[in-house]
């Protein structure tokens, strides 16, 4: 199916982007096993709070890969600024993408494994 496209092409840019060093930020334990569920191999960092994981985030390049919910929203707000305050700018187009046209269907980053497993059957 056509509509899906766009979330597998992000999911596959997430899975080369981190396997390049990249690394990503999640909320909890659960997104963690639902992306290495999906694939993806490099560092994934649960965050732990805006200056912390900033800090410790610093020298990395960074994709912010929290829910597609209020929460997730602000935490991905507050990293961007805690983040850029390092003069970095992390990645959250990808977030956009995976969730972009599919959020009627899921909008946390635990539901992608099983999202994925559903539709893969007839990705194109």
């Amino acid at each position: 199916m056509e509509e899906y496209k766009p979330f597998f092409d992000a999911v596959d840019e997430l899975k080369e982007k981190s396997k390049n060093g990249w690394v990503v930020v999640v909320e909890g334990k659960k997104d963690v096993k639902s992306l290495r569920a999906i694939g993806v191999s490099g560092e994934i960092f649960v965050f732990t709070g805006f200056a912390s994981t900033a800090d410790t985030l610093k020298d990395s390049d960074v994709i912010i890969l929290t829910d597609f919910d209020s929460k997730g929203m602000e935490i991905e707000k507050g990293l961007v600024e805690a983040l850029r305050s390092y003069g970095k700018m992390p990645d959250v187009e990808i977030k956009r993408k995976i969730f972009g046209n599919v959020r009627k269907e899921i909008t946390k980053v635990e539901e992608i494994s099983a999202f994925y497993e559903k539709i893969k059957e007839i990705r194109v």
